[in-house]
């Protein structure tokens, strides 16, 4: 999630620029100035290549990527430096960095010492920024304007995931109904950090590409990628329409939801939102989809208008969110604060908030609607007795537990350790541990298939059907 100061004052700086242009400066705020290779940046926000990205940078009026990632450096570590009174160099070995390539990058950029930025202060920092911005886009592009996003073909999923013992490979996932056998049984690639999965009532399986601009769809017998469809850079989240004939992506960097057509393969509209869309939960009828921004706020979208009809703070920041069975309440995390918010809706009344502690990440509610469970980077897992509100267990990992799912039967929740490379299959009743299975990777978020498996995707590069 992009650092909400750094990204606000470099879009503030820059109002007139692009969807594009926009991206590119969420994108360099992400990392505080300091990108991944033109290549790889420019996969992230769906350019062909780095010279399609390159000739859009130009077109923006925007500098050399090398020069731009100088300037927001110097805007974090200015930032930085204000709030706490750090020198630079302890800045820059903060960063890993020597001070001396420091306060070459400055001089460089911005033609001033580090000591005359820091007495001019941001203003001034901006003010030459943005200087400098105009100045290039005068020059080079008079007839400047807004191009349109590029629509670069995603790559198609390359053979490159590791292999899965090859006895436990099946055709087709496991008899309806049957308890997780705890084996992980295909193993499908999906290049470019894929994030989030979800199901569709046709019985495919769609997953968030982040660093490729692309949702994948997923069919099964056996697992397999039918189709890439290009969507806004670094999508997260994905919600499937219940007809299964529409999804909506929240793209962060383009700071939007996308309404994605699933049987023409294509995106066909844009909602932009205030702020970076993180979490999303569609309404029990289907009318209306719950967004959670960057900004600490959950906003409710009318589908059939495609326009925001209502928000409410949440507090401090909500990557995830979940409904209720009974579809009149929603459960925010909020992992800056370690508690998780419970939502009445369609009212968007905050009812109760609960703390937990930690960095509260995905959450989850029993098919009963009794107990919430809360996978928290921290090193835990958290149930929650809902009736009475109390907190009635936890499971301590040692290490960072980001997703989680119920199993179709009801009897498992399956929470994925995400810097161990393994995923954890737990009893419901006793919240004991029944099984440990190494996936390597990074493993993010599930989904649980009404026959019983459970869909696990790898941000290293690719998607675990779990029996």
């Amino acid at each position: 999630m992009p650092p909400l100061q750094l990204t606000s004052l470099l879009q503030t700086t820059l109002p007139h620029l692009s969807e594009n242009g926009r991206a590119m400066l969420n994108a360099l705020g992400c990392l505080n100035g300091r990108p991944p290779a033109s290549n790889e940046l420019a996969l992230w926000l769906g350019f062909h290549d780095r010279y399609q990205f390159a000739r859009a940078m130009r077109r923006e009026g925007l500098p050399p990527l090398e020069t731009l990632s100088g300037w927001a450096r110097t805007l974090y570590w200015l930032l930085q430096s204000e709030a706490s009174g750090a020198t630079l160099r302890a800045l820059a070995e903060r960063d890993k960095m020597d001070p001396a390539v420091a306060y070459r990058l400055i001089r460089r950029v911005t033609g001033r010492r580090w000591s005359e930025i820091r007495r001019e202060g941001l203003a001034g920092c901006l003010e030459r920024f943005r200087d400098h911005c105009r100045s290039r886009a005068i020059r080079e592009s008079p007839h400047h304007g807004v191009a349109p996003r590029p629509r670069a073909e995603p790559q198609r999923a390359a053979r490159t995931a590791p292999p899965v013992n090859a006895s436990l490979v099946s055709s087709s996932p496991s008899r309806p109904g049957g308890r997780l056998l705890c084996t992980l049984a295909e193993r499908v690639p999906v290049p470019g950090a894929p994030f989030d999965v979800a199901l569709t009532s046709t019985g495919t399986a769609l997953v968030t590409r982040g660093h490729a601009a692309a949702l994948d769809v997923l069919r099964f017998g056996p697992a397999r990628v039918v189709r890439s469809i290009r969507v806004g850079p670094v999508p997260t989240r994905v919600v499937a329409s219940p007809q299964g004939d529409f999804a909506y992506v929240t793209s962060q960097f383009s700071e939007a939801v996308d309404v994605v057509d699933l049987e023409r393969g294509e995106q066909t509209a844009t909602r932009h939102v205030d702020g970076h869309p993180l979490g999303a939960v569609l309404s029990s009828d289907g009318h209306t989809l719950y967004v959670s921004t960057n900004r600490d706020r959950l906003v409710a979208m009318a589908l059939s208008r495609r326009s925001v009809v209502g928000d409410i703070a949440i507090p401090h920041g909500s990557p995830q969110l979940c409904m209720h069975p009974s579809g009149r309440r929603i459960y925010a995390s909020g992992f800056r604060s370690g508690v998780v918010a419970e939502i009445e809706v369609p009212t968007l009344h905050l009812l109760r908030t609960f703390r937990l502690g930690g960095i509260v990440q995905e959450v989850a509610v029993s098919a009963e609607g009794r107990t919430l469970y809360a996978a928290n980077e921290s090193g835990w897992l958290d149930a929650i007795h809902l009736p009475s509100g109390h907190h009635s267990g936890r499971v301590q990992f040692g290490t960072a537990a980001l997703g989680l799912a119920v199993s179709a039967d009801q009897a498992d929740v399956v929470v994925g350790l995400l810097h161990a490379g393994r995923v954890v299959v737990i009893d419901r009743e006793t919240l004991a541990v029944r099984s440990t299975l190494h996936t390597g990777g990074k493993p993010r978020l599930m989904a649980t298939l009404a026959t019983g498996p459970v869909l696990i995707v790898n941000e290293a590069g690719w998607v675990d059907l779990l029996r």
